[in-house]
């Protein structure tokens, strides 16, 4: 009987699994992982207010695609377009760009949880996820930092601060992020998308 051994690069999930982020294995990936992972992951390094997860971030992002009237495939990589956050961390733009090495440990990841998940083809990549990325973004920070993040960015993503930070506890934002993934699963299924 053959026993697994970790390697240094190897983090243990809720799941009793082990993913290699030097190659992360997709067969590894679940979806409560996932989810587990992104409702214990604060954003803005934990410096904000409150406990705000990367998952209720998530949340809004999707919402706000929805809200707009994009279609289910849009707002599902909206859902979606963190996830490799839940096995790296959020980690914060100034230290982004001072580790290069991190973007490609980070798209690597959420290459192999892409197609653990069955999300292959979603647009990513789409202006319109960035954008809602960006106004969540300012919408937080508004409520959730000393600044209200006013020397972020334009005034154009400061327009309308219309969210209210829920700051869920971990157990009900991972709830309802299950909850919209799988509703968005069906509806995009009976889209055929």
């Amino acid at each position: 009987m053959t026993t697994f051994s970790p390697s240094p690069n190897h983090i243990e999930l809720v799941s009793g699994r082990f993913l290699d982020l030097s190659a992360p294995d997709p067969s590894t990936i679940a979806l409560e992982d996932v989810a587990w992972g992104l409702s214990h992951t604060c954003r803005f390094a934990g410096q904000c207010h409150e406990l705000y997860t990367v998952c209720e971030h998530s949340l809004l992002v999707a919402s706000r695609l929805e809200w707009l009237g994009h279609d289910r495939a849009v707002c599902m990589a909206g859902l979606h377009h963190d996830d490799a956050e839940a096995f790296i961390g959020d980690m914060t733009q100034p230290l982004k760009n001072l580790l290069p090495e991190y973007k490609a440990i980070e798209a690597s990841v959420f290459a192999a949880v892409v197609e653990a998940l069955g999300l292959d083809g979603l647009p990513f990549d789409d202006l319109v996820v960035k954008d809602a990325d960006a106004w969540a973004l300012a919408q937080e920070a508004y409520w959730l930092m000393p600044s209200r993040g006013e020397t972020w960015w334009t005034a154009d993503l400061y327009t309308g601060c219309l969210f209210w930070p829920l700051c869920m506890r971990p157990e009900l934002a991972r709830s309802a992020w299950l909850r919209r993934h799988r509703s968005l699963t069906i509806r995009c299924a009976g889209n055929g998308r």
